[in-house]
């Protein structure tokens, strides 16, 4: 009783606080009444009571000025984009002559749009039900504000050295107009086509919110509560499965004539061809071509007829051991009731395929090695995942998949180079992703010439996604839009070399890091993502793989200035500590965004890392109480709906209760799921050992690591890296830390 009188006075005093106190009680650190003048300015001669205006409301009105000119920009971008076409120049001129508003063409050209692009096209997103349209429209409204952390608040024009091709994404060529003839429709309420939003919806995402699968269950026509007949499904799967993997494997099947091609299933682990097509498709649509090695059309030809030159029974297996993990069938896990064994059988028997390979100088072999890793990161076996990565860019590399090939003329040899492409780069990025996360320099050369990227393809950037599942696809699809898996690709492979360019400056020996070269880096970041095709764009294409790019870019921002959250950059407006809440609002902005589309219940292998990283980041911001708990609570939910798909969802959610603890942060994790686990040491959490197959173990001893969060103590290293095993950028220390171009932030 005593407290709860205690916490209630306490309340009442909050609320005869004046909220704007003059300035010359502000100087003098005294209590104002708030009057006009004050008491305290009134009883003492000579002095004017003067009230500023509050910087809340301030800032309030700078950004309704903001908006407004946001507003305009966008309308006057939208009449540019409508003059420069060929079919609306006419009337849109015609209209400014006659004095017709900018506001009035705008409306006027949405609405055409919003006409015209539903009627489809042949590389473009289009509608069925202006509902479908509104649902996907609200699900990408927070992601679509994100525009790369080149924010103007970090007063990036300022710094020198930092030479932007584009100033922002909605001038030139880079950031057309929306719904733009031509182009595909819009996915903005028209409202706020330009502002800058880092905070995610702080709505709280949970499977049991009633948001599980909303794009998907807007798709499908089954009333709810009811579950389609099992001809349904098959039905739904085959349409699924024809969209994904070609007709062949559609509806009709292939024919049982003995002229027929090759109908097995290449694997012993089942006969079953239906289940084995079911789960390539589900590998297909929800991990493909992001860190993919293998060319998926050359892979579909040689897997139907039975040819092993760009097919083997290794790859099939790695790839059905990955599928596995977006179903939940029972006959995909080796323990019907633990979600964690999906896929355990055919693993086993690829890594079984692996040991008995004689010679492992084989496409197949370098390309299942990659899958085989994404898998293991998946599981949370990290150092297995690290192992198996690395052997897949060495094998890579003895075959020289790097260099260019020096026949291309017949169309076998182009297939060849395409194929050999797609090997090289995917096991690239896969190693630059590692070497990012756990700070090291990757295996590949920093100056040797790589082989081009594979060709974009019209057919194939054309060709439809639709999210399939165990259901199968959408009966009627209301929403179709092209999957651009080529374009994906080498989007991400380009991002890939920005990485390979930041851990070579980062960790070579004898060179040290310096804010130039930061901020050289950054550049790069920003540059890449000011060029990234319009197709790609936020809201253009709404694919996993699109929206997994895009974390993965704000996740390599991230990882590019956590070392330096401690430090400020000496002349430069760019914080360190604020980019890094920038990039991990923004991870947070995107996940939310696929589960509002997807559900997290199915998401490519390395997101729960994306998550675990920029959770990390709001346990700083929370605990330096530069932040509310909103972002690190969601973040928390997002990784436990992860946990039936990845199971290092779960090791991610003790990594953030253990820094939680260790650095004193005031927040209480909700384990109402497992009730042991909130009671337990937080230091048993996660356990380090030498035999360890996970590479994230912060709970080790060391003089080198950081034991929180607050100000740099004398003697202690500012330097953050939250895992002990992580490497650390070459930066000296002493005296030479200002002339490196660092400072020590107050």
């Amino acid at each position: 009783m005593a407290d709860s009188s205690s916490n209630s006075k306490r309340r009442r005093g909050l609320g005869i606080v004046t909220p704007n106190a003059c300035t010359e009680c502000r100087k003098k650190r005294a209590k104002c009444d708030g009057q006009v003048p004050c008491g305290r300015c009134a009883s003492q001669k000579g002095i004017d009571c003067v009230y500023e205006m509050p910087v809340r409301q301030s800032k309030e009105n700078m950004r309704s000025e903001i908006e407004q000119l946001r507003e305009q920009q966008r309308q006057s971008d939208r009449v540019i984009a409508a003059l420069v076409s060929k079919d609306r120049s006419e009337d849109v001129l015609t209209q400014l002559r006659d004095g017709v508003t900018v506001e009035t063409i705008t409306g006027q050209l949405e609405r055409l749009g919003s006409t015209s692009s539903t009627s489809g096209g042949s590389n473009v997103t289009s509608f069925g039900r202006m509902s479908d349209h509104h649902a996907i429209r609200s699900a990408l409204r927070s992601a679509r504000n994100i525009r790369g952390s080149s924010s103007s608040t970090l007063g990036l024009r300022d710094i020198q050295g930092l030479d932007l091709q584009s100033q922002g994404q909605h001038t030139g060529s880079t950031w057309p107009a929306w719904s733009s003839e031509g182009q595909v429709q819009n996915f903005t309420d028209g409202s706020q086509d330009g502002s800058m939003s880092w905070s995610p919806d702080t709505v709280p995402f949970s499977p049991q919110s009633g948001l599980t699968l909303p794009l998907i269950g807007s798709w499908h026509q089954t009333a709810a509560g009811q579950s389609p007949p099992d001809s349904s499904i098959q039905f739904a799967r085959g349409e699924g499965q024809g969209t994904l993997l070609g007709k062949d494997f559609g509806l009709d099947g292939r024919p049982e004539s003995a002229d027929a091609p090759f109908n097995g299933t290449w694997t012993t682990v089942t006969s079953d061809s239906a289940l084995v097509e079911h789960l390539m498709a589900l590998y297909f649509c929800w991990e493909y071509p992001t860190f993919a090695s293998l060319n998926k059309e050359h892979f579909l030809e040689d897997f139907k007829n039975g040819r092993r030159r760009f097919c083997s029974p290794l790859l099939v297996n790695s790839i059905l051991a990955l599928g596995c993990r977006f179903s939940e069938q029972p006959n995909t896990r080796t323990d019907p009731r633990n979600s964690h064994t999906a896929g355990e059988h055919f693993f086993a028997e690829a890594s079984r395929l692996l040991e008995v390979e004689v010679d492992r100088h084989i496409l197949t072999t370098v390309q299942a090695l990659g899958l085989m890793s994404i898998r293991e990161a998946s599981s949370g076996r990290s150092s297995r995942s690290l192992f198996l990565a690395g052997q897949s860019i060495r094998l890579a590399m003895e075959m020289g998949l790097h260099f260019e090939p020096e026949h291309e003329g017949s169309t076998d040899a182009q297939m060849e180079h395409a194929v050999r492409s797609a090997t090289f780069w995917g096991a690239f990025s896969l190693d630059q992703a590692w070497s990012l996360s756990i700070g090291r320099l990757p295996h590949f050369s920093r100056d040797t010439k790589l082989v081009t990227k594979p060709a974009i393809i019209d057919e194939v950037e054309a060709s439809e996604w639709v999210p399939y599942t165990d259901d199968g696809a959408p009966f009627a699809r209301s929403c179709t839009q092209p999957s651009n898996i080529r374009s994906v690709y080498k989007t991400f492979c380009e991002l890939s070399e920005i990485v390979h360019n930041s851990l070579y400056a980062f960790y070579t020996p004898g060179s040290n890091v310096t804010g130039k070269k930061v901020v050289d880096l950054y550049t790069q970041y920003l540059n890449w993502y000011d060029s990234i095709p319009t197709a790609l764009r936020l809201g253009e294409n709404f694919t996993p793989a699109v929206l997994f790019a895009h974390m993965y870019y704000h996740f390599a921002i991230l990882l590019l200035f956590r070392p330096f959250i401690k430090l400020d950059i000496v002349g430069s407006k760019i914080s360190p500590r604020d980019v890094c809440s920038q990039a991990a609002d923004a991870i947070s902005t995107l996940v939310h965004s696929y589960s509002q589309l997807y559900s997290l219940r199915r998401t490519p292998s390395f997101v729960p890392y994306f998550v675990l990283t920029s959770g990390i980041t709001h346990v700083v911001t929370l605990g330096a109480s530069r932040g509310g708990p909103e972002n690190l609570h969601q973040g928390v939910q997002y990784l436990r709906e992860m946990q039936s798909c990845h199971e290092f969802a779960n090791r991610a959610v003790d990594i953030l209760h253990y820094f939680i603890r260790d650095w004193e942060v005031e927040y209480t994790l909700d384990f109402q799921e497992d009730e042991g686990k909130g009671k337990q040491d937080y230091k048993a959490l996660c356990p380090s050992s030498s035999t360890s197959l996970n590479q994230f173990c912060p709970n080790i001893g060391s003089v080198a690591s950081v034991h929180g969060i607050g100000p740099v103590a004398p003697d202690e290293n500012p330097l953050f890296w939250p895992f002990p095993l992580q490497g650390k950028p070459l930066l000296d220390l002493d005296s030479n830390l200002e002339a490196a171009g660092f400072e020590i932030l107050l």
